[in-house]
């Protein structure tokens, strides 16, 4: 524990279901929960997200300003894409980049802002935190963060929520997020072909998480169209709920996924189309053969990203950053 303040940035104030939302909301429940003074910090007075549940504290903006910020006693915790705003956001007081996905470092659609790598070295910054060991390897190695001040947390997964079922329906699900587009090619193109033309394609909107959970027990596949992931949550929570999973490992699922999803090259509708069909058409030949690898991959996942694990893996962590 330290005596510092920890005050996790979550600003603009949106209520979209947003996985870098819940996952600042769940680091900060669990520093609260062990006593640390740790809030997250919105801006508008009363908000907070309502898509899912959390315990987390919450500060706003104005509330924090007039307390006062303090150089000695506080710790800025700012998403990656708040970088630029470094030196002039309360300068001088320590702060952290949550980097939840390296691959958006430089920018957001494209960008390359090549103020970036000198931000990084920018004083008021003390470390870096991430949430998957592949992200971090492209922030040591390729961004030059020394590796004594970036560090990686577990996004835990709950099995109370995400667990496999004892029965599945004959669907393949996808989430309408990134690439959303890709997913909606195949099921039109999976309509045309003589094996699928029957076969149940389910889009997931945005929605409450034990919604999520439930649509994705039910589901037999999972079809992965998100591309770059800084971790990958919904790959993770699918192959807990036993799905078979075909599509796009995201990059950080290459921390977790390789043995349990028929991997797909980034764009390959073709290849997403046959590799529905031919784990399909496995699961057909040998039923009870897929479902035990199924349920051994889901305990395995579940084994490795706990809400256990999670939890001390946190307090390690922001341990090892206040020091």
């Amino acid at each position: 524990m330290t005596s510092r303040r920890l005050l996790f940035v979550c600003y603009p104030d949106t209520n979209h279901p947003i996985g870098g939302v819940k996952q600042i909301y769940r680091q900060v429940e669990l520093l609260h929960k062990a006593g640390w003074d740790a809030y997250v910090l919105q801006e508008k007075p009363g908000f907070r997200p309502d898509w899912f549940r959390s315990e987390a504290p919450v500060l706003d903006l104005e509330s924090y300003k007039a307390s006062p910020p303090s150089a000695d006693k506080d710790l800025l915790v700012l998403p990656e894409t708040w970088l630029t705003n470094v030196p002039s956001y309360l300068p001088g007081i320590p702060k952290v980049i949550f980097n939840q996905n390296a691959f958006y470092t430089f920018g957001l659609a494209g960008d390359c802002d090549k103020q970036t790598l000198d931000l990084y070295g920018h004083s008021d910054i003390k470390a870096v935190v991430t949430v998957s060991n592949d992200s971090r390897d492209l922030l040591i190695e390729g961004c030059g963060i020394p590796a004594e001040h970036c560090f990686a947390v577990i996004n835990g997964i709950d099995s109370k929520l995400f667990h496999a079922p004892e029965v599945k329906h004959r669907r393949v699900v996808f989430l309408g997020r990134k690439h959303v587009d890709h997913a909606r090619k195949v099921a039109l193109m999976a309509s045309r072909r003589p094996k699928l033309k029957n076969l149940i394609f389910q889009e997931l909107p945005k929605m409450q998480h034990k919604d999520v959970a439930n649509a994705l027990q039910k589901a037999l596949l999972f079809l992965s169209c998100g591309h770059p992931e800084g971790f990958g949550l919904p790959l993770a929570e699918a192959i807990a709920c036993g799905c078979l999973v075909v599509g796009y490992h995201g990059l950080a699922g290459r921390d977790f996924a390789l043995p349990h999803m028929q991997v797909v090259e980034f764009g390959d509708l073709l290849g997403l189309l046959k590799g529905i069909e031919q784990e399909l058409d496995r699961f057909d030949a040998t039923p009870e053969e897929v479902i035990q690898e199924r349920l051994a991959a889901s305990k395995s996942i579940l084994q490795t990203y706990s809400l256990e694990a999670e939890r001390d893996c946190c307090l390690r962590t922001w341990s090892q950053v206040c020091q």
